[in-house]
């Protein structure tokens, strides 16, 4: 890989027995190239294994022609990383252009380590300087310097080498050995390691049993490069155990790779989670802005956060694109508020105009709730239902708190009658001891009512009337139900006559071709009674005799057309058509009913 490297080669070569500086004298035109479909060796020989062939550079080759070198299937390069101490000049500008023209990138470093703590040095080296670069083959570490490495015995060499190939392994690329075949055999402790191996042997097919890659000439040409290049021939398909998108952990820093590309100031998908990489290529953490939203990135991991977390005592709802929600959010089917800050709000809530209530869960409240005592409805929508509320075919009332009401409840002006359950009663009700009538509305009844073709009466209050009613100067009889009673009327054994409307009659009354008196009290009158200074009779039904003889205490009297009863001066006066004859029965004095003057009436039913 050194030029330096390839004199003592020519000299271990004279070693071994193997010429490693002198070529055939009759060289192949197309030695190192594909011939019909197969690379071929110097001499024509198939290179079975080979799967693709490729390079290693460093700055020797000073500048090269990268679209000149890939259009000669050169399909990977091993790119030099340090040189004298420092970054290889041409490692930047032999990886970019190299990358451009579709070439796949590894790299090596030639170790100069002793020490476990030296190999994990130059692995830090060439870790800090490949991450910003898109390595897709390994990266190996070159043992082959004498004069240092080689001091070592084979075991302590293999510690420096694992010191090497753990740490880029951790690093999450892959590791692998280049050495020749002698060092292969007598200078590492092969049963040590694990790793693959890119084997040298110049010219002449290696005996190595299963490299991974092999270095098989330091004299190669190829379109674009000036002088001598190495040729190499990969064995394994790296690109199915070098992953295109992976995590990477460089020092202590992490970076995530995409095609094999370090991923910045760029939200990237490793399959598990969504992450932001910064301007330097590592994880965002804690809280982020972007003009999108806010974010909230694992403090750890960088992960971004979805769904529910707590932080500081308050929940945060995060998107499926991880942005963090603000207002009404619909979460498995329930609804959440969550004010400007992100922040999850529980209890009673003013929003927009309309109040809520989210529950400690931060669930928003639906339907029927009980709350420090009272009950409330809220919409659907979850606002708080005030005033008249239809729900499931049953009225509510709820007052400006939005406290469900019961019982009497005067609503503008008109009275309505809740349940124990709130719910809005109509029809006739049995409330405290009173029966009420609510309409269709649930309004109660008040005054004159016709419910089912029957009068009743309710007092203001609502209460229904029975028995006697005096309203508006008239008198009424409403029975136990509190039906208005008409016409003829037993009450308490007196007669009472109401009309057509309900009202009690009193004084002269012509009822179906009788004539009848009602007292002031209403009562019907029977047997002598004297009105307005004159006598008349009445019969047991109430009816007034007339054009009849009657007898009083002995003394006959003829009742005339007009009821009005006089004394017959002669005995045998009888009225006209009458056969002079006692027509009283008995004693006629009336049945206690007698007529009585304005100060003696009473109201109806009164003694």
């Amino acid at each position: 890989m050194k030029y330096v490297r390839r004199i003592a080669a020519c000299a271990l070569a004279g070693l071994i027995g193997i010429s490693a500086c002198a070529f055939p004298a009759t060289a192949y035109a197309q030695e190192w190239e594909k011939v019909g479909g197969s690379y071929q060796m110097a001499d024509g020989t198939v290179i079975s294994r080979a799967i693709a062939r490729g390079i290693d550079v460093s700055h020797w080759q000073q500048e090269i022609d990268w679209k000149r070198v890939a259009a000669d299937d050169v399909s990977f390069v091993m790119l030099g990383t340090r040189y004298k101490g420092d970054v290889d000049p041409r490692f930047r500008n032999n990886a970019e252009a190299a990358h451009r023209e579709g070439i796949k990138l590894g790299a090596y470093i030639y170790s100069y380590a002793t020490s476990v703590e030296m190999a994990e040095a130059e692995a830090d080296f060439i870790l800090n300087l490949i991450k910003d670069y898109p390595i897709s083959y390994p990266v190996a570490f070159d043992a082959e310097d004498a004069g240092t490495l080689g001091t070592l015995s084979p075991s302590q060499v293999s510690e420096v080498i694992n010191a090497f190939c753990r740490k880029i392994e951790a690093a999450g690329y892959h590791p692998m050995v280049y050495a020749n075949e002698y060092w292969l055999k007598n200078k590492i402790d092969l049963s040590a390691i694990d790793y693959d191996i890119w084997v040298a042997r110049y010219n002449i097919m290696h005996t190595f049993g299963d490299p991974s890659m092999w270095q098989a000439t330091s004299t190669g040409s190829i379109e674009g490069i000036n002088g001598n290049v190495d040729i190499d021939f990969l064995y394994k398909d790296f690109s199915e155990v070098i992953p295109a998108d992976t995590w990477r952990t460089i020092g202590k820093s992490t970076y995530y790779y995409k095609d094999y590309q370090m991923q910045k100031s760029a939200w990237i998908d490793d399959g598990d989670g969504w992450y932001y990489m910064n301007a330097e290529g590592n994880p965002s953490r804690g809280w982020t802005t972007f003009p999108e939203g806010t974010y909230y990135l694992d403090e750890n991991s960088g992960k971004m956060a979805t769904g529910w977390k707590q932080f500081d005592g308050s929940w945060y709802y995060f998107k499926p694109s991880g942005a963090m929600a603000t207002g009404w959010r619909d979460v498995d089917n329930a609804w959440y508020y969550l004010d400007g800050e992100g922040r999850m709000q529980t209890g009673w809530k003013e929003i927009q105009g309309e109040t809520y209530y989210l529950e400690p869960s931060g669930t928003m409240a639906s339907g029927w709730k009980e709350l420090d005592g009272s009950r409330y409805y809220f919409k659907p929508s979850g606002a708080m239902a005030t005033g008249w509320r239809d729900v499931d075919n049953t009225w509510y009332y709820l007052d400006r708190e939005g406290r469900m009401q019961t019982g009497w409840q005067d609503i503008n002006g008109t009275w309505y009658y809740m349940n124990a359950d709130g719910k809005m009663q109509t029809g006739w009700q049995d409330i405290g001891g009173s029966r009420y009538y609510l309409g269709t509305s649930g309004a109660m009844a008040a005054g004159w009512q016709e419910i089912d073709g029957k009068k009743y009466y309710f007092r203001p209050s609502g209460a229904m009337v029975t028995d006697w009613k005096q309203i508006d100067g008239s008198w009424y009889y409403l029975n136990s139900s509190g039906e208005l009673q008409t016409g003829w009327q037993d009450i308490n054994g007196t007669w009472y006559y109401m009309n057509a409307d309900g009202k009690m009659q009193t004084g002269w009354q012509d009822i179906g071709g009788s004539r009848y008196y009602l007292s002031e009290s209403g009562a019907m009158v029977t047997g002598w009674q004297e009105i307005s200074g004159s006598r008349y009779y009445f019969s047991g039904s109430g009816a007034l005799a007339v054009n009849t003889v009657l007898e009083l205490d002995g003394v006959k009297y003829q009742a005339g057309a007009d009821g009005v009863c006089k004394q017959m001066e002669e005995a045998g006066q009888a009225g006209e058509g009458q056969d002079g004859s006692d027509q009283t029965g008995a004693d006629q004095t009336g049945s206690g009913q007698t007529g009585s003057t304005p100060s003696q009436a009473k109201g109806p039913g009164e003694p």
